[in-house]
């Protein structure tokens, strides 16, 4: 019983729970640069993050849409023209369905975005994809609307071969 007694602190303190401070995204992309560079943001580079804002998806579905398509074009050209620019895909689902198979979706649909960026001409070293299904909602809400920004697919767009691609966007 004393021994149950001396470890009791320990159980209802228990161990701290990282936070992360970083707010919600407004958009779907982040921009990475060294941070010993104090340049601004390329213009092709600004170029491929208003495209890329508009890569959507439907309910359980890993199918680019028209728009999806048009912005992955302009970006692919970007790209061709551009061999310093590198992206992570991050694929995303809504909260509908479980974690497992969300995981499934998001990288199925990070997986199609890479896919038609290499069927555009884009080397397959300059493009990666990785999974976070519904654990990193833009919002957090469960209606329609917010499921529909919550199927997408985000972007870190690198242009500096120094640059550390973080795997998320902030």
């Amino acid at each position: 019983m004393l021994r149950i007694l001396m470890f009791l602190p320990l159980l209802l303190v228990g161990c701290p729970k990282k936070v992360d401070p970083t707010p919600p995204p407004d958009d779907h992309v982040v921009v990475e640069q060294p941070k010993d560079d104090k340049k601004d943001i390329p213009a092709p580079v600004a170029e491929m993050v208003r495209n890329f804002s508009k890569v959507l998806f439907a309910y359980d579905s890993a199918e680019l849409s028209a728009d999806g398509k048009a912005a992955l074009d302009a970006n692919a050209g970007i790209m061709t023209e551009n061999s310093d620019i590198t992206i992570e895909v991050q694929g995303h689902a809504d909260e509908r369905g479980t974690t497992e198979y969300n995981l499934a979706l998001g990288q199925k649909r990070a997986d199609a975005v890479v896919r038609y960026l290499l069927g555009r001409g884009v080397g397959p070293s300059r493009v990666k994809s990785v999974s976070y299904g519904e654990e990193r909602p833009v919002d957090g809400r469960s209606t329609e609307t917010a499921y529909e920004q919550n199927r997408r697919a985000e972007f870190v767009v690198t242009w500096d071969p120094k640059a550390r691609t973080k795997g998320t966007v902030n």
